[in-house]
């Protein structure tokens, strides 16, 4: 191992990063046509418990930041220890093609929730700030729920599940 002082490359930074095991989340939203978009993502946090508020790092680039934005609201959807594909779809796939075969839980929610997770929580944005080349959203959490079954993790560029 060899370091720079002062200095820390992207890819040396995200090799580092990559020990870091985090739960798998798919971000969604509605557009104004009320059209499904969403994401995979692994950089998701409570913030607070009084308020209950939460945040998500996304690209300042993401087609989806730009209608959480628009809309202010989205929904964390936690995945299961079996969703790596789902994980996978809304991680690389077309975002024409993402929702395409997923199951949506049929409650009135303003944001589509996916019948797959394990857990969600529906937010309306409180607050957003950039952060380098990505934008964090702080969410107000409006409504959760949490089944059972385990977490889907990413470990070092890899879906994984929990040794229980």
């Amino acid at each position: 191992m060899s370091a720079i002082p002062g200095h820390v490359s992207p890819d040396s930074f995200r090799r580092t990063m990559s020990h870091h095991a985090a739960t798998v989340t798919v971000v969604t939203a509605r557009d104004q046509e009320g059209r499904p978009v969403g994401l995979t993502a692994n950089s998701v946090t409570s913030v607070s418990l009084e308020p209950p508020l939460v945040l998500v790092c996304l690209s300042d680039s993401s087609a989806s930041l730009e209608v959480i934005r628009g809309t202010g609201g989205f929904a964390i959807n936690l995945l299961g220890a079996s969703d790596a594909e789902l994980a996978s779809r809304f991680a690389h796939q077309d975002a024409a093609v993402r929702f395409q075969g997923v199951a949506l839980r049929p409650e009135g929610s303003q944001v589509p929730v996916l019948e797959a997770a394990i857990a969600w929580l529906e937010c309306r944005v409180h607050q957003t700030f950039p952060a380098g080349d990505h934008v964090v959203v702080v969410g107000a959490v409006t409504a959760v729920e949490a089944g059972d079954g385990d977490p889907l993790v990413y470990h070092r560029g890899r879906y994984r599940r929990l040794c229980t």
